[in-house]
């Protein structure tokens, strides 16, 4: 997949809005690989998905944030998910790409190896994380699905750039 691109939501979603909404709704996610994990995010929170920008390093940030991008005028910080998730670093090549995300009234980039495909999951099919599991990674779940034999981990983006949040107020 080399880009896609979907207009920007008009409403600004509550704190949950990455849970299901309505009995038998079916959600949508668009999916993206982190090393050998499939992950996904819901689709509304998805501004586009773009091929690796220039990034400008920023001094003294955490080690996930990347830096910065410039998309179209606008500056946004950029997000490492293979940092803020503990998985070894690899090289950037040419699958590697930037899904720009709606966060509460931020828009943000995060770095995936991958991006794989938009999936339609019906809300039955979302199952909670299993207990006792602690890791970054594990308080942004907002559920997970199967996707043909692979098991996908669905992220709640509000959950996931909750710090970068707070330090933007």
């Amino acid at each position: 997949m080399s880009s896609a691109s979907k207009p920007a939501g008009t409403s600004s979603p509550g704190p949950n809005a990455d849970a299901p909404r309505a009995e038998g709704a079916v959600l949508q996610f668009v999916g993206f690989r982190l090393d050998r994990s499939d992950y996904a995010v819901a689709i509304r929170r998805v501004q586009e998905i773009i091929l690796m920008p220039a990034i400008t390093r920023l001094p003294q940030t955490s080690a996930d944030v990347e830096g910065l991008m410039n998309l179209r005028g606008t500056v946004l910080p950029v997000i490492n998910l293979r940092t803020r998730f503990g998985v070894p670093a690899k090289p950037f090549d040419e699958q590697t790409r930037v899904v720009v995300v709606n966060v509460q009234s931020r828009t943000v980039g995060i770095l995936v190896d991958s991006v794989s495909q938009v999936m339609r999951v019906s809300e039955d099919q979302l199952q909670p994380p299993p207990p006792g599991i602690a890791s970054v990674a594990s308080t942004a779940i907002a559920g997970l699905f199967r996707d043909g034999d692979r098991l996908v981990i669905a992220l709640d983006v509000d959950r996931l750039l909750a710090d970068l949040e707070l330090a933007a107020d």
